[in-house]
């Protein structure tokens, strides 16, 4: 057996959580734009996660290659439609929370349930959707909590609200 000195390059998934600002008067045709926009290149980048906006808040998770969410989130900070992004938490993984979605989008504006209502209260209290409220562990709870609730889908792009 021959021993090598060579370095091997192995790629590490990552799980990035942060939260935003919404452009005052950000409406759900905006939301479904962004989500049309990302969902391909998602997908060629290998990227998963889930979005939600509420309360003129975002929530985003995003899971992949190292490099590759490095790279989107760069590009995520320079987009106007959001402000005050702020990194809740970033860590490597070995198992993907989200990996049926190329990006999910939730918008808890535009399709209030119940069940929806509950878990917004159970952890944000009356305050709407407002991440700046949770540690990161906290976030990822209620993202996780939420896509139990909606339910896996095709690694596709997925619009949850009407």
């Amino acid at each position: 057996m021959r021993s090598s000195n060579r370095l091997l390059r192995t790629m590490h998934d990552i799980r990035l959580l942060y939260s935003s600002v919404g452009q005052t008067g950000l409406d759900y045709p905006a939301l479904t734009s962004i989500l049309r926009a990302a969902s391909p290149n998602n997908v060629k980048l290998g990227i998963t996660g889930i979005l939600v906006f509420g309360s003129g808040m975002f929530l985003q998770a995003l899971e992949g290659e190292r490099a590759a969410v490095n790279r989107l989130y760069t590009r995520i900070l320079r987009d106007p439609r959001h402000t005050d992004c702020q990194i809740l938490d970033c860590g490597d993984i070995e198992i993907r929370r989200f990996p049926a979605w190329s990006m999910k989008l939730i918008s808890l504006d535009d399709a209030p349930t119940s069940d929806r209502r509950d878990l917004v209260g159970k952890h944000f209290g009356a305050h709407g959707l407002d991440p700046s409220r949770l540690s990161g562990a906290g976030a990822y709870a209620f993202l996780s909590e939420l896509t139990s609730l909606e339910g896996a889908a095709p690694r596709r792009a997925v619009i949850a609200a009407r």
